[in-house]
């Protein structure tokens, strides 16, 4: 059995400390209980963040609407879809989302915010390609 191919086709953008990336939510809604985790990396189809605490029902799937995203200064608002969640929806996981800008001004904040991150070369050095097979 083959393994599958890298569906990523945007650059992915690691985020450190000093950007100072979050991206806040209400669980399991937007009224829900409010989240503020940490981001991982960001691209302009989606980010990922580090759980800090348990999010029971967590899973591929799920829409978490109404999400602020804050990297250094700057404020996006959208909505995000679950990818993965990895390894389980607790304290210290990853969860991967595609992320939708509410407006046009989001949109054009993010593709700013995405320009800036390639000027400075923060590209991971692991974002594989469309049709890349996955790493070892």
């Amino acid at each position: 059995m083959r393994p599958p191919l890298c569906r990523r086709r945007h650059n992915r953008f690691r985020i450190g400390d000093a950007e100072e990336g979050v991206v806040a939510f209400g669980f399991p809604d937007p009224e829900g209980h409010p989240c503020r985790m940490p981001l991982n990396d960001l691209s302009a189809a989606g980010l990922s963040f580090r759980l800090l605490h348990e999010l029971p029902g967590l899973e591929p799937g799920s829409r978490l609407d109404g999400a602020t995203v804050t990297i250094a200064r700057r404020v996006i608002e959208g909505d995000l879809l679950v990818m993965h969640v990895t390894p389980e929806p607790s304290a210290g996981a990853v969860c991967g989302v595609l992320f939708y800008p509410r407006d046009d001004r989001d949109i054009l904040e993010l593709r700013g915010l995405l320009a800036e991150l390639s000027e400075r070369g923060d590209e991971a050095d692991d974002s594989p390609r469309l049709g890349a097979p996955p790493a070892e």
